[in-house]
């Protein structure tokens, strides 16, 4: 009985981990593509509006104000900082917290450059991971006139993206823990299970064998107990009873 307690318990926590395992890894993988989601919304967002901006400073060639309009910009929520690069990928302007990371324009950067559209990237930016929204500039007085646009340079925005791993290990911490909680719950269930509708009955029918066996059951008394898991057995094992006791009398 302990043998098939024990296995049936297994069986079960096996079964809740995995379960609880596939269930946090979908979470996790659904959460994980929605906050990137939100984070390239935010980026694009806050690009468009930096754009103008940018572009007219750039073509007045006023790089100081250009650098206190990437400074302003450099304090918002995730946001490590801004840099701007010239058609040839030179750093024209950038936040002194990317100084050290964005003088060589990084590959996003140089895609926007050479096929002038815009372009996003998750990638390490020296020991953290960020997301890198690179738009391209032109030549306002150009578009509205209806002319081709001439390239300025590029507008790079870069998000801390920690949050993002940050928030899936939550995620996981906090399921393993709520499976652990199920575990040990479904664990101490199944035990009251087995003692009430499994061991109870196998002790009441192997106490009334006995009695039948060693002859200290009258045979008014010979009957079915009332054990509902085992009666198709008691049944029988009545009937070869009552057999029993008749042949003795006969003896």
């Amino acid at each position: 009985m302990r043998l098939l307690s024990a296995r049936l318990i297994v069986s079960l926590i096996v079964g809740v981990t995995l379960v609880s395992l596939c269930s946090s890894g979908y979470e996790v993988l659904v959460g994980k593509r929605n906050l990137r989601r939100d984070l390239q919304r935010r980026a694009e967002v806050l690009g468009e509006s930096l754009a103008g901006n940018v572009d007219r400073d750039i073509e007045k060639g006023a790089l100081q104000t250009l650098q206190r309009t990437v400074q302003r910009f450099a304090n918002r929520e995730n946001l490590m900082g801004l840099a701007v690069y010239s058609p040839d990928g030179h750093i024209i302007a950038v936040t002194p917290d990317l100084a050290a990371h964005m003088n060589d324009a990084p590959s996003v950067v140089v895609e926007t450059l050479k096929e002038d559209h815009e372009a996003d990237s998750f990638q390490k930016l020296g020991d953290a991971r960020v997301h890198i929204c690179v738009l391209p500039l032109h030549n306002q007085d150009n578009i509205l006139e209806g002319s081709r646009d001439k390239l300025l340079g590029a507008l790079a925005i870069v998000h801390d993206a920690g949050y993002i791993r940050a928030q899936s290990l939550r995620i996981w911490r906090e399921t393993f823990l709520s499976a652990l909680a199920h575990v040990v719950l479904i664990a101490l269930i199944t035990l009251l299970i087995v003692r009430w509708s499994i061991e109870g009955p196998i002790a009441r029918t192997a106490h009334w064998m006995r009695a039948l066996r060693t002859g200290r059951m009258p045979s008014s008394r010979i009957g079915v107990p009332d054990v509902e898991l085992f009666r198709p057995l008691a049944r029988e094992v009545a009937t070869f009873a009552e057999s029993l006791n008749t042949a003795r009398s006969a003896a």
